[in-house]
């Protein structure tokens, strides 16, 4: 009898102690749920270096109704270094801009960290085409080394990479994968397989189809024609047969030109590397199921994509508001000068934060957050961040008042 009723008190504190847990898992889910609808990270998941998701879902493996909203687990594409890109605002990445490029890069990571409970993915070519990328991986070797910066492509292999952009590059002047050198990359750098189908082909579709009838490119077929002194029909014609005149070439707008029969007027070449540098976003957007920083302080760097579109809702996720938001909540200081990557990651790594941030970029009250801001400045120990403990502090603040109002 003692041995059966010892064996009951273990039973009814076991299940006790699973009640317990489950109660607490469910509170703190429900605040999640309470405070902004868009929250898709659990208020008690771990969300420590050790725990990043290897990978994001491949489109296939989403489950319906995953594509939309922002996300925390998707990483973040750095297209802010990009050299196509850049070019459509104005800004070469090897000649005077060079320094003012590494400079926004090098903040607008610091961001970019703040936005994902994942990790930073760049396309393998940056490693060729910006002379300068190893001087900025040099900067976030805490980043590379915990396996939060990682490069993506169809292979690993950066050598057979090398040799197969080469023949895409071939006939440039440019060509930065002409070299020979050994490729010598930090050794923790990982690397991210590239899902979905090749990008040149994607392109061609989306160019075939933009010049049919109101189509994106009409208004660039157009343009042409009126400056060639063509019919616009034979002119759109001409266009697209452009992707089959590449022959394999890069499909980036210097290599375009080279298949028409006549220059490109000065108005419309920038409206044609814009279409080119959109349609690769999207594809990197789509297959990695990722998202972007955009609205940064030398231009937007979208390419003209919207985030309310469908494909790119909750995905282009703006500089300047959280920005705005880390000056409100005083940690902006902090954030761009004085933390380490590792204090960064501690600080995105919470909770708050990620509440914070959820709010900032989904369907949350910006009216909500502004008056959580406004209750927790009325606190003595609401100042300006200088440390970590600091920052996590003032965040702590905003998110308590953001949950006293949703209850």
């Amino acid at each position: 009898m003692k041995v059966d009723r010892r064996r009951a008190r273990a039973r009814e504190r076991t299940e006790q102690r699973v009640v317990a847990r489950r109660d607490a898992f469910t509170a703190a889910r429900d605040l999640s749920v309470n405070l902004t609808r868009d929250v898709s990270v659990n208020l008690t998941r771990d969300l420590s270096v050790n725990l990043m998701p290897e990978r994001s879902l491949s489109v296939a493996e989403r489950p319906a109704g995953m594509e939309g909203g922002y996300r925390r687990e998707r990483p973040v594409f750095i297209q802010y270094v990009n050299p196509e890109i850049l070019a459509c605002y104005g800004k070469d990445v090897v000649a005077d801009d060079a320094a003012p490029v590494l400079e926004q890069a090098l903040t607008a990571t610091r961001l970019a960290v703040l936005l994902t409970d994942s990790y930073l993915l760049f396309p393998s070519s940056y490693i060729f085409e910006v002379p300068w990328f190893g001087v900025l991986l040099a900067h976030m070797e805490p980043l590379v080394r915990q396996g939060l910066m990682r490069h993506t492509s169809p292979t690993p292999e950066l050598t057979a990479y090398r040799d197969r952009k080469a023949r895409e590059f071939r006939q440039d002047a440019r060509n930065p994968y002409a070299s020979t050198r050994p490729i010598h990359v930090h050794p923790d750098l990982r690397w991210h397989p590239r899902f979905g189908d090749p990008i040149a082909p994607v392109i061609a579709e989306q160019w075939k189809k933009e010049l049919g009838p109101g189509g994106e490119l009409t208004g660039l077929a157009h343009t042409v024609a009126r400056a060639w002194d063509r019919p616009y029909e034979r002119v759109a014609h001409i266009m697209a047969a452009s992707p089959k005149r590449l022959e394999g070439q890069a499909f980036v707008r210097r290599f375009v030109e080279r298949t028409l029969p006549a220059p490109v007027p000065s108005q419309a070449r920038n409206r044609l590397a814009q279409f080119l540098s959109a349609a690769y976003l999207r594809c990197y957007l789509h297959d990695l199921d990722t998202a972007i920083l955009t609205d940064l302080p030398l231009g937007p760097l979208s390419c003209g994509l919207h985030g309310s579109a469908n494909g790119t809702r909750g995905r282009l996720l703006s500089y300047r508001r959280l920005d705005l938001a880390l000056r409100w909540m005083r940690v902006d200081g902090f954030v761009h000068h004085k933390a380490s990557w590792k204090e960064l990651v501690r600080l995105r790594s919470r909770p708050e934060f990620g509440v914070i941030a959820s709010m900032l970029y989904g369907s949350g009250s910006a009216d909500a957050f502004r008056l959580a801001v406004v209750r927790a400045g009325g606190s003595r120990r609401f100042s300006p961040a200088q440390t970590c403990g600091d920052a996590l502090s003032n965040v702590a603040a905003v998110a308590d008042h953001l949950a006293r109002t949703a209850c």
